[in-house]
């Protein structure tokens, strides 16, 4: 992803700085590449942001759709259930059948939402780990450059 690749940067700028005379460990970096770099994972941020909600949308569109054919079979076996209403024996090996299909399509509706979740559960997570070092990021740059902005009153 972009946005590890510019966090990447800005330690290796950080890292590769000239170190500050008796500054306990501060450093001197250029302060228009750092901001840069800010600037970058701002425009790029937005851009993490949608793919996420499209996952989202994906996500709920699968699961709508899973619902939907879950409908179907049960419907569908339903009618072929009421058919067979008719006939003795045969009427309650329909009814176990039926119900057994239509257990089974809900257990296969249960899975595809819980995969669906899952999926999306992730993709989240993730996201929130990219955005949480993207501003822990921002934060220290920030900090480093009051702290360089301090040394040099």
């Amino acid at each position: 992803m972009e946005i590890f690749r510019i966090l990447d940067e800005l330690e290796l700028m950080i890292k590769d700085s000239r170190k500050v005379p008796l500054s306990n460990g501060k450093v001197i970096i250029d302060a228009y590449l750092f901001l840069d770099r800010i600037d970058r994972i701002r425009a790029i941020l937005p851009e993490e942001l949608e793919t996420a909600r499209a996952l989202l949308r994906d996500k709920e569109r699968i699961v709508e759709e899973a619902c939907a054919k879950a409908e179907e079979y049960i419907e569908q076996y339903r009618g072929e259930a009421a058919r067979l209403l008719d006939e003795n024996e045969i009427t309650r090996n329909a009814r176990q059948m039926a119900d057994e299909i239509v257990a089974r399509a809900q257990q296969i509706s249960r899975e595809i939402r819980q995969d669906a979740n899952e999926y999306a559960e992730g993709v989240l997570t993730h996201m929130e780990i990219v955005l949480r070092r993207g501003l822990e990021a921002i934060s220290m740059g920030k900090e480093e450059l009051r702290q360089s902005m301090q040394s040099m009153d």
